[in-house]
């Protein structure tokens, strides 16, 4: 048996351990601080620090703007609240966001996907910067939340700063970054699903001139489907240099492994959506081979930020990461069932992937005032490119042995004797360059934005069944926004903005490329803030237009770009504060979403899928003595589409989880969290009546914390 003082000797030998690499730790300081943690009054609370430093932009206006004060649809989430729920993915940080249906593959860890204002979003940013992927594909650069200080959430068309992209809005992951107050965060974890996990979070200064940061982390644990499993190392160093009184460079390497990742091996609706034969499907129910399935990823990226402060008015920022990735999938997808209701027939593919690219984004900030007026004007030139490599193999109904659902058996596929009639063999090139305008101006109370972006995008593919298909377009993205500051707390505001994403299909009646998909917003709301009463609220009403989608006419088989989808609903969020007493948050969500425009005419009219368009949650966190928080929350998710064609519905579900951690002293801290608390089961999506996808069965974790 572990004993708490053993548990105590190894937190001390990491921290010797840490005490190497930052010169300021050291065992005696480590006793020093155990005697002084032991000395404060019982109800002290331990400080919390929110460090951004000179090279922090926010998300919304890559400017100091902040969200209350910004016309636009936007949160922030920190790091005290993602650990309270223990988050370790953006999915689950999200669940409690108005507007964002999360988890719509629930149990699958191999990416990020959720939708916002109605329209899927797999793509997310860390820093900033675009984390870079294999498009169409399976390799997602992806960041765990242990190496993030905030998840910020931007709804609504963001083209205007970071070009192409989804619609609905953007989530940018800010990283943990070095500070000059020591500090080591030792953390031991344990769970059900066999879930073990360690980390360190060292941070101090080095030098008079260099603070270091040091992030470890290694977790395992089964993964909800029968036979899967999940594991991740993780390692990310960072340093922050003060080169001058005007000059600040910090250096970053995150690196991650991920031998093994649950893939996205979905159920029919048959035993989850509907009652089969022999009845429901468990949520541990799965349709893969332990012989075969896999999934495994390793990402390297590095990068710097350079902030020099070329006068009193003027700032330049140049943000860099490289980033070189490979992901191998083994996996099979459902091909319809044999006869009855039980045995599905499979087909077994894989894919092995890699990606080497970088990006850069050079902003020039110029901060000008005269009389009431102060104009913040931001020069920015953004260029990315990727480069990717695939191999795709697919046994395409070559006598893959079938599984009964009714009585799986998970050890049927002999790797040695699968046959692949066809390889697909790609390699992509991808180039953008995309140069900004924006200006920021305050005049008295009021606020305005207005920006401007143009973007040049160029792609070439090659593989080996079809020529090199080459994609060079262009296109400029506009966003102009208000907000008004009364002497109330209210902020009356609107807003305008556009996005665009590229399209690499070739129209077969001109011969020419598509043009790229285009969308627009307009948004109107109002934010109040009291310091004094704790209360932040913010409604909104946006109407959100995606036009120039390439759809394929059910008649000539022939791709047109005539798809139109518009969403258009409100959303509420409350954030009330009771200090020292309890915290409220509240979000809802109500709107439309549905194809304006297609060539089928059946689609007209019809809600898209995985779109939720009614949710509702609330989390309420309570301080009943002294160094005890305990919070829960109510999640209720809508019912969405069970395909293209609105033949049916899965249904709405309701999911309560729970949180609590205790601070014995300045050192020691015990969390406890629940997921699903009821272990309620429910669907979580369907794409159609042959892909389905069971929601997140009840999971539970036990976290000691101690710091030095």
């Amino acid at each position: 048996m572990i004993r708490v003082c053993d548990i105590r000797r190894i937190f001390q030998s990491i921290a010797m351990f840490c005490g190497i690499i930052f010169p300021t730790v050291s065992i005696a300081d480590v006793e020093l601080n155990m005697k002084e943690a032991e000395n404060h009054q019982q109800n002290e609370e331990m400080e919390t620090l929110t460090v951004y430093g000179s090279t922090y932009r926010t998300t919304g206006t890559k400017s100091n703007l902040m969200p209350m004060d910004t016309p636009l649809s936007y949160e922030i989430y920190d790091r005290e609240l993602l650990e309270m729920r223990q988050a370790d993915s953006v999915n689950e940080a999200l669940r409690y966001s108005s507007g964002v249906t999360t988890e719509n593959r629930s149990g699958v860890t191999v990416f990020d996907e959720f939708t916002i204002r109605g329209f899927k979003s797999d793509r997310t940013y860390y820093d900033g910067l675009p984390l870079q992927r294999v498009p169409s594909w399976n390799l997602y650069s992806q960041v765990d939340m242990f190496a993030t200080e905030s998840v910020e959430l931007l709804k609504g068309p963001t083209s205007v700063l970071y070009g192409a992209a989804s619609p609905g809005g953007m989530v940018n992951q800010t990283a943990k970054r070095p500070i000059n107050d020591r500090l080591v965060d030792l953390k031991a974890r344990l769970g059900n699903r066999q879930l073990r996990e360690v980390s360190v979070d060292a941070t101090g200064q080095m030098t008079d001139l260099i603070d270091g940061r040091l992030l470890l982390l290694a977790r395992e644990n089964d993964g909800q489907m029968e036979t899967t499993r999940e594991e991740r190392m993780l390692l990310a160093p960072s340093i922050e240099a003060r080169l001058g009184d005007n000059t600040d460079l910090r250096l970053n390497l995150y690196y991650q492994k991920d031998p093994k990742l649950t893939p996205s091996t979905p159920l029919p609706a048959v035993g989850t959506r509907y009652k089969a034969s022999y009845g429901y499907l468990d949520t541990d129910a799965y349709a893969g081979d332990e012989n075969w399935a896999l999934f495994e990823r390793e990402v390297t990226m590095l990068g710097y930020q350079l902030n020099h402060q070329l006068s009193s008015e003027m700032t330049f920022l140049q943000k860099f990461r490289y980033t070189n990735a490979n992901a191998y999938q083994r996996n099979t997808y459902n091909d319809g069932f044999y006869s009855g209701d039980t045995i599905i027939k499979r087909n077994a593919y894989l894919t092995d992937e890699g990606l080497d690219g970088f990006v850069v984004d050079n902003q020039f900030n110029l901060e000008l005032k005269e009389g009431a007026v102060t104009q913040n004007i931001l020069v920015g030139v953004e260029y990315e490119q990727t480069s990717s490599t695939v191999i795709y193999k697919d046994t395409k109904g070559s006598n893959l042995p079938g599984i009964d659902l009714s009585n799986p058996n998970h050890n049927q596929i002999d790797r040695a004797s699968l046959v692949f009639p066809s390889t697909l063999k790609m390699i992509g090139q991808e180039y953008k360059v995309g140069s900004y305008l924006q200006n920021e101006i305050s005049v008295k109370r009021a606020i305005f934005l207005l920006g401007v972006r143009y973007d040049q995008f160029e792609s070439h593919i090659k593989n080996n069944i079809n020529p090199r298909v080459k994609t060079s377009q262009n296109h400029l993205s506009s966003r102009i926004g208000v907000l008004y500051k009364l002497d109330n707390g209210f902020s009356p505001y609107m807003s305008y903005s556009e996005s665009f994403e590229p399209n690499a299909e070739i129209n077969q009646i001109t011969g020419k490329m598509f043009d790229p998909t285009t969308a627009s917003q307009i948004e109107v709301g109002v934010k109040f803030q009291s310091l004094e009463w704790g209360t932040e609220w913010t409604a909104t009403y946006f109407n959100l237009k995606k036009d120039n989608i390439v759809v394929r006419n059910p008649s000539t088989k022939i791709s047109t770009q005539r798809g139109q989808i518009r969403s258009e609903g409100v959303e509420l969020s409350l954030v009330q504060s009771w200090e020292g007493i309890a915290d409220l948050i509240l979000a809802v969500t109500q709107f439309d979403s549905s194809i304006t425009k297609d060539d089928d005419p059946a689609l007209k009219g019809n809600t898209p899928v995985w779109v939720a368009e009614k949710q509702a949650s609330a989390w309420l966190s309570l301080y009943p003595i002294d160094r005890l928080e305990v919070g829960s929350g109510i999640r209720y998710v809508g019912e969405t589409q069970i395909d293209t064609n609105n033949s049916d519905t899965v249904p709405s579900y309701e999911i309560v989880d729970f949180a609590s951690k205790y601070r014995f002293n300045h050192q020691y801290q015990l969390a406890f969290s629940v997921n699903n608390v009821l272990d309620n089961k429910y669907v979580a999506s369907c794409y159609d009546r042959g892909n389905c996808w069971l929601g997140s069965d009840r999971t539970f974790d036990l976290t000691l914390n101690v710091n030095f």
